[in-house]
C-alpha cells in the first residue's frame, strides 16, 4: 500500500528582525556615503551654471558696445532711457521682448524704461525689474528666494506676486559707474552713473579687469535688511546690483545715495562668510561657492579667484585704467 503522506517541502524561513535591522542599517550607511557624492554633483553643476551666466553678462556688455559705441552705465535716469545695466543688455541675452515692450513710461511711448507697467498674465501689471530672470540667479544662494524681495507697490494695478527681483552678480562700479567725478560734493554719480569707458580704453586690459562677480542676493546688516536687485536704481545705491562705489584712487567710498558707505581699496576685497550671516556687507562681494569667488571678466572669460588672493590684487582687478595690475597671486 502507497503511504497517504506526501513529500513534505521544507518551510520557507523569513528575515529575522535582528537580519531586517542589519540590510536597514547597511542601506543607511550606503546613502550616508553617496548623499556628500550627490551634493558634490550637484554643487559642481551650479557653479558650472553660474559661470556661464557671467559669461553671457559679461559677454552682452560687448554687444552693447557694438551697439551703442561705449559700455552699458552702471544706472542712468533720463527722458529716453532709463535703467540699471541689467535693464539695457536684456536685448543681448535673449531678452529683448522684455526689453522693448518696457515703454509705457512717463517719459512717453517711444523710450524703453525698466520701471514701466508691462501687463502681466494675471491682467495686472508688473514693471520689468520685478521679472526674476535665471540668467541673474545662481541656484547655490540661498540668503533670498527666486521670487525676490517685496512688491514693488509703484502701480494700483500691480500684480502683487511680482516683487523686486534679484542679481547673484553685482557690476563693477569702477568700470560702469563714474569713479573720477566724485561723491556728494559734485552731485554727480546721481541719477546718471555713465561710464566713459570702451573696451579698448581700458588699458589695464580686458583680460585683467573684473566687469561682474558674484554677491549674495540679500544682506541682513546693521540690523536692516538690504539686496542685490538687477533693475534698482541709484536713489538706493545699497539696493543695486554693484559693488567698489567709490573713487578710482581707492581712498574714499562714496556716501551718497547710502546708507552704508562705500567699499574700495583693499577695504572692497570679497567676503567669504556663511550665507546670512551678519556680517555681510551689500556694498561689497561675497563668495557663494566654498571659499572661491567667480568673476566674469573684461574679455569675456571667467576666473574662479580664491580666497587667499590678496586685498591688493583683488582691488588691481577691480581697477580698469589705473596702471596697477593684479600680482602673481591672480
Amino acid at each position: 500500500m502507497f503511504s497517504s503522506d506526501t513529500t513534505r517541502r521544507p518551510g520557507t524561513r523569513g528575515f529575522t528582525l535582528i537580519e531586517l535591522l542589519v540590510v536597514i542599517a547597511i542601506i543607511a550607511i550606503l546613502i550616508g556615503l553617496l548623499l556628500p557624492a550627490v551634493q558634490k554633483v550637484r554643487e559642481a553643476a551650479a557653479r558650472i551654471k553660474c559661470a556661464n551666466n557671467l559669461k553671457q553678462i559679461a559677454l552682452a556688455t560687448h554687444g552693447y558696445q557694438d551697439a551703442n559705441g561705449k559700455l552699458p552705465p552702471l544706472y542712468n535716469e533720463a527722458p529716453g532711457d532709463r535703467g540699471s545695466i541689467f535693464f539695457r543688455i536684456l536685448p543681448y541675452v535673449e531678452q529683448s521682448a522684455l526689453y522693448s515692450g518696457a515703454t509705457n513710461t512717463p517719459y512717453g511711448v517711444t523710450v524703453q524704461d525698466a520701471y514701466a507697467p508691462m501687463l502681466a498674465s494675471s491682467g495686472l501689471v508688473a514693471m520689468p525689474a520685478a521679472r526674476p530672470l535665471k540668467l541673474y540667479l545662481c541656484p547655490s544662494d540661498g540668503t533670498g528666494p527666486d521670487q525676490g524681495l517685496w512688491q514693488p507697490g509703484w502701480y494700483a494695478n500691480e500684480d502683487p506676486s511680482y516683487w523686486w527681483s534679484f542679481s547673484n552678480y553685482g557690476a563693477n562700479f569702477q568700470v560702469f559707474g563714474a569713479p573720477g567725478k566724485g561723491d556728494v560734493a559734485n552731485q554727480t554719480n546721481y541719477p546718471n552713473m555713465q561710464t566713459s569707458l570702451t573696451l579698448a580704453s581700458i588699458s589695464d586690459g580686458t583680460s585683467n579687469t573684473v566687469f561682474f562677480a558674484e554677491k549674495f542676493r540679500q544682506c541682513n546688516a546693521s540690523g536692516a535688511t538690504y539686496a542685490s536687485l538687477w533693475g534698482h536704481g541709484a536713489w538706493n545705491v545699497p539696493y543695486m546690483a554693484e559693488f567698489a562705489y567709490g573713487d578710482q584712487s581707492g581712498t574714499v567710498g562714496y556716501t551718497q545715495m547710502t546708507a552704508i558707505v562705500g567699499v574700495v581699496g583693499v577695504n572692497a576685497m570679497f567676503q567669504v562668510i556663511p550665507q546670512n550671516s551678519p556680517a555681510c556687507n551689500p556694498m561689497t562681494n561675497q563668495a557663494i561657492h566654498s571659499s572661491a569667488l567667480l568673476a566674469g571678466l573684461g574679455d569675456g572669460s571667467v576666473r574662479t579667484v580664491a580666497s587667499g588672493l590678496t586685498p591688493a590684487s583683488w582691488w588691481a582687478a577691480l581697477t580698469p585704467s589705473f596702471g596697477d595690475l593684479a600680482g602673481s597671486d591672480w
